[in-house]
């Protein structure tokens, strides 16, 4: 099974048609995965215009690479982290884009064929780092204290059992490390209440794992940076798109958009705007934009997904 064949790309004709693309733009696409957004917007700036592929998992660069082959001369591919898209683009001269695409779902590679532990699952070693980081899934399990543990487990899985969960992992720790993620999941199973076991939504240990990714990854600091510096990097009428798959990616995106759309910050009591914001943008979706039953029922993937689009003034 090739990437190709795993690879399913979410809202691709929202993604087509909010980046409002033209012959000759240059495009940003900061989550290559397996480059099936990356394709069709070529096809629809062609002859002349370039996609910047960025990702930061060398295995699924060189994969990606295979797919793209035809398409050489309007890609350049870039192992990297795409909050770095200043200096992507600085190093590659290229000094302003058309459009951005950040789609921050868990690519299918990653889940199915790197063995890097991103999916409960599967019982393989603890890592789950997308790039060569210094920090990772073991790490984070088996030398966290309780109370850190307990933090990001709340923080960016807003999981109920927090406090068990890392009670109980530091109490394996003292037999033992924590190697795998079956392991992992076990722990986490038993942490949770019989009776509330089965009542929840979802794997019992889909939060955690989320969490300790997030962590790892320091995702939620990667998009903020993302959106700032991609934000300076757009042309005027220049288009961001990003779909997010949890409410605290959402919830940072759509803060930030409102922020460059000027939204007045100030208490409803305050006769004169004290915040100073400036209109810098137009929100393009006034509402998030989900996916249809059709695809849902053929990637049950894209279910989570939300998709908001912001124009630069």
């Amino acid at each position: 099974m090739n990437l190709e064949e795993i690879h399913v790309s979410v809202l691709l004709k929202e993604v087509l048609y909010y980046l409002n693309l033209k012959q000759g733009d240059i495009i940003f696409d900061g989550t290559l995965g397996g480059a099936g957004h990356t394709v069709e917007i070529i096809k629809a700036i062609a002859p002349t215009g370039k996609v910047i592929g960025v990702d930061l998992n060398s295995q699924t660069i060189s994969t990606a690479a295979s797919r793209l082959k035809d398409f050489s001369g309007n890609v350049v591919l870039v192992n990297d982290n795409f909050a770095n898209i200043k200096k992507i683009l600085k190093r590659i001269n290229i000094k302003s884009i058309d459009g951005m695409l950040l789609d921050l779902g868990l690519s299918s590679f990653l889940i199915e064929k790197s063995r890097r532990g991103f999916s409960y699952l599967k019982n393989e070693k603890l890592d789950m780092r997308f790039g060569n980081g210094d920090i990772g899934a073991f790490d984070v399990v088996n030398k966290y204290s309780q109370g850190k543990l307990t933090e990001i487990f709340w923080k960016y899985g807003e999981e109920r059992w927090s406090k068990s969960i890392a009670k109980n992992i530091v109490n394996h720790r003292k037999s033992g490390d924590i190697k795998t993620t079956g392991e992992l999941v076990e722990i986490i199973k038993d942490s949770i209440p019989r009776k509330f076991k089965y009542q929840r939504r979802g794997h019992p240990a889909k939060r955690i794992f989320q969490a300790i990714r997030m962590e790892v990854n320091k995702e939620l600091d990667n998009l903020k940076m993302a959106i700032e510096d991609g934000f300076k990097m757009l042309r005027s009428g220049g288009r961001m798109v990003i779909i997010s798959y949890h409410s605290l990616e959402d919830r940072m995106v759509k803060s930030s958009f409102l922020e460059y759309e000027g939204k007045c910050t100030c208490p409803p009591d305050f006769p004169v705007c004290k915040c100073g914001r400036k209109k810098r943008a137009e929100i393009i979706t006034k509402k998030v934009v989900r996916p249809g039953l059709e695809e849902i029922s053929s990637n049950p993937r894209s279910k989570s997904a939300r998709l908001r689009v912001l124009e630069k003034l």
